[in-house]
């Protein structure tokens, strides 16, 4: 970054240094979080196509007469994603967020603790101090990669959804005011990378959806599930329903046999107790 500073040189080289350096960075793992995205988009269009499917299956563990059934039950979802293929993480790759956490996190270093930064300025905006005017165009591309994002999400899902994704602009534009100049060049640029990467997804998108049609059908559904969820050789195999009958008190008295018979007995008790009179 400093070398590219020197190559610009004037007053706002360390400026766009971070812009160039940042933008290179972003370029470099564009692909991979396009793919990623993309992966995203897939795996939420197959769980739209089961969304039907699980909708029966947390009807019928609402439905269940006892916690044994509807455990058996609500494992019924779980085993729904994973015989029709389907991630129950929406297509995440924790890799992918892995390998890009050491990257930023050596670039945000980096411009937090530049040579000359202290008294480093862009355009009259000194790069060491908060700057209202970064902050509010960071707010402003967040906010519209945020619109991009719930273009084609189902209108059920924005409600809890967009709370969530217009949340995100107000706490990295907090985060931006709260610290520097030179972190506010930062998120620009990464807010533009971000905002292309979902405009490509929303280009992509119709595309994508007709993919899925071709080639994602249900192997199993809610239906055939349910029936070996609730059939007795799945939990309650070798055990027994209560009956009402078996909650009544029982008798505990003694039941008469045939070697002894109760007269009997008592007649014995009598003749000790004479006895010892």
């Amino acid at each position: 970054m400093t070398d590219i500073a020197n190559w610009v040189g004037g007053a706002d080289g360390i400026g766009w240094a971070i812009i160039i350096l940042t933008a290179i960075i972003r370029l470099i793992l564009l692909p991979i979080f396009i793919n990623q995205q993309r992966n995203t988009t897939i795996s939420g269009l197959k769980m739209q196509k089961m969304r039907p499917e699980l909708e029966k299956i947390q009807a019928a563990a609402k439905a269940a007469q006892t916690p044994t059934e509807q455990q058996a039950i609500s494992m019924q979802s779980m085993n729904l994603y994973r015989e029709n293929n389907v991630s129950m993480t929406g297509g995440v790759s924790w890799l992918t967020m892995a390998v890009q956490l050491p990257i930023f996190s050596g670039l945000y270093l980096a411009i937090k603790h530049a040579d000359g930064l202290k008294s480093a300025t862009f355009y009259g905006m000194a790069l060491s101090k908060p700057q209202i005017i970064l902050t509010i165009i960071v707010f402003l591309i967040y906010v519209f990669q945020a619109y991009l994002s719930q273009l084609h999400m189902p209108e059920d899902q924005k409600k809890t959804a967009g709370k969530i994704a217009y949340f995100m602009p107000v706490m990295i534009a907090f985060f931006t005011f709260a610290s520097s100049g030179a972190i506010g060049l930062y998120f620009i640029v990464g807010g533009i990378s971000v905002a292309i990467q979902t405009l490509v997804i929303h280009f992509m998108h119709s595309g994508l959806t007709k993919h899925v049609e071709e080639t994602f059908s249900l192997k199993r559904g809610a239906d055939e599930l349910l029936k070996e969820a609730t059939a007795g050789s799945n939990f309650n195999q070798g055990a027994q329903r209560v009956r009402p009958e078996d909650l009544r008190p029982r008798d505990v008295t003694p039941t008469e046999t045939n070697d002894q018979p109760t007269g009997q007995r008592n007649a014995g008790k009598q003749n000790r107790q004479l006895n010892k009179e």
